[in-house]
């Protein structure tokens, strides 16, 4: 049986690790913040920053411990990300 010589070959290039989860856990947040971050596209990530929405619009403060609570998307960006081994170079991506 003979292989494909173009199904071999892209067999054995290698794809980057997705670094979502590495990525999330190493920028800074603030001590509230819950971060998510997708690979978009090749280095390209997009993170976003959730924080606990303000009960200061409640009608009954006191109901705050009660209510669930709910996050919002305080800050959204997209970096390029690389490894240089064993670290993450974090670089803001341009905005187009």
């Amino acid at each position: 049986m003979t292989e494909d010589p173009v199904f071999a070959a892209e067999a054995q290039v290698k794809k980057p690790a997705d670094l979502s989860a590495e990525i999330a856990r190493q920028v800074e947040k603030r001590p509230n913040d819950r971060v998510t971050c997708r690979r978009i596209s090749g280095d390209t990530y997009r993170c976003n920053w959730w924080a606990p929405a303000s009960i200061s619009g409640y009608d009954n403060p006191a109901m705050a411990g009660l209510t669930v609570t709910t996050h919002r998307v305080r800050k959204s960006q997209c970096l390029n990300v690389t490894r240089a081994s064993q670290e993450l170079l974090i670089r803001e991506k341009a905005r187009q």
